[in-house]
């Protein structure tokens, strides 16, 4: 076991100095939910630039809890909303691509 912890500690000083992108799975129990009786729906744009995230359920302190539709500020110009999914047994948040 030490030696395992040694190797995981080593390969921090050895792994490459360049930044990388990382993306969390939650293992969670099953799917969420199906949605609410009731759907929100895009209104105006409150501005130009505005992106609509769809209503959605997110894992938070150990459960699904609903999540109604919203504007947001996209990170940088051209950024494109992806929804979060539920595949083979993980969770993966939403984020901008």
């Amino acid at each position: 076991m030490a030696a395992l912890a040694l190797v995981a500690v080593a390969a921090l000083f050895v792994a490459p100095a360049k930044a990388s992108a990382a993306y969390v799975n939650i293992q969670v129990g099953g799917p969420p939910p199906g949605a609410p009786g009731y759907v929100d729906r895009p209104w105006g744009r409150p501005y130009r630039d505005a992106v609509w995230i769809a209503p959605h359920y997110e894992w938070i302190r150990g459960g699904w809890v609903w999540t109604r539709g919203y504007y947001a500020y996209p990170p940088r110009r051209g950024a494109v909303w992806v929804p979060g999914r539920y595949n083979h047994g993980y969770w993966r948040g939403g984020y901008w691509r």
